[in-house]
């Protein structure tokens, strides 16, 4: 993905401070290395002058993965195990927090801080929106909101497209109850669903197809629904139906304070996203900016 910048992985030594010794204790308590084998790393750490990862990691005694799960224990971040969880691996946020591609989510996360949400008192809800099926938009909306739940932002993910919608399967839950139902008045105010092993992150998910998903939208029901959730967390991520094929996208967009648009390169074409965005700034949406994503 790209933002601004080509962005190279982090090395595991700009990551590591001097709290060696804890990282050690970090993976025995969590089962990662045997006591025996944390002792003998210390021994040798001492000896070559480096970090206890790096010689665990040259002594084969750990891996890069355990390496950057202590570091994210560390400094609070969720990280999860692949092959653990039910949420898909496609999350590098989640599962590969020291990678490139979730370095590029934190740069994104960046500037939308410093640049929309700290600027302004009122901004809270966020809609991810693209042109076509196909470009990325669940993948940045998901990405996104661990981004930001990682930061201590007690954040939601809701799923706006009810025809195509594609978050529950991302998070491994259930989409027989959802924003559809409370919108329908068929259920009960708080069904945004926790994700597992993701600290601060919630999932609303999109809920069964209902027979006029625009009218759903349209409704004043949906705004003030918004607005009440704003009142139980500090961010939403809202993601939305294709903005060219579903005129739900510019509804959705409207009831956001803000939106950025997906485009993937060799994929999104350069009009429509020239007529995706005056569409969008046509019916009163604020568009921030784009993401390019380059797979």
């Amino acid at each position: 993905m790209k933002v601004r910048n080509n962005l190279e992985t982090p090395q595991i030594t700009h990551l590591e401070d001097d709290t060696d010794q804890s990282i050690g204790h970090i993976l025995v308590r969590s089962g990662r290395l045997s006591p025996e084998a944390a002792e003998e790393i210390h021994r040798r750490q001492k000896d070559n002058g480096l970090l206890f990862g790096e010689t665990g990691i040259a002594m084969g005694l750990l891996s890069r993965e355990d390496v950057e799960f202590a570091i994210a224990t560390q400094f609070d971040y969720s990280v999860l195990k692949r092959g653990s969880s039910k949420i898909s691996e496609d999350l590098a946020t989640a599962y590969d927090p020291f990678g490139s591609a979730a370095e590029a989510f934190r740069e994104l996360r960046t500037e939308l801080l410093l640049g929309w949400y700290e600027a302004d008192e009122n901004a809270k809800i966020l809609s991810v929106i693209s042109a076509r099926r196909g470009e990325g938009r669940s993948y940045v909306a998901a990405n996104l909101a661990v981004s930001f739940s990682q930061l201590g932002l007690k954040t939601l993910l809701v799923d706006t497209d009810f025809r195509n919608a594609r978050l529950h399967a991302y998070f491994g839950v259930p989409n027989r109850r959802g924003l559809s139902s409370l919108l329908q008045n068929k259920s009960t105010f708080n069904f945004f669903l926790p994700v597992n092993g993701i600290r601060n992150l919630f999932i609303l998910p999109s809920g069964p197809l209902p027979p006029n998903p625009q009218e759903l939208l349209s409704q004043g029901a949906f705004a003030d629904l918004l607005a009440e959730f704003t009142n139980y967390f500090d961010i939403l991520i809202l993601d939305t139906p294709a903005a060219l094929i579903y005129s739900d996208a510019a509804t959705v967009a409207k009831r956001s304070h803000a939106s950025i648009v997906v485009a993937r390169q060799d994929h999104t074409k350069a009009g429509e996203l020239t007529h995706l965005s005056d569409n969008m700034h046509r019916h009163g949406g604020k568009v921030l900016g784009s993401v390019l994503l380059d797979f």
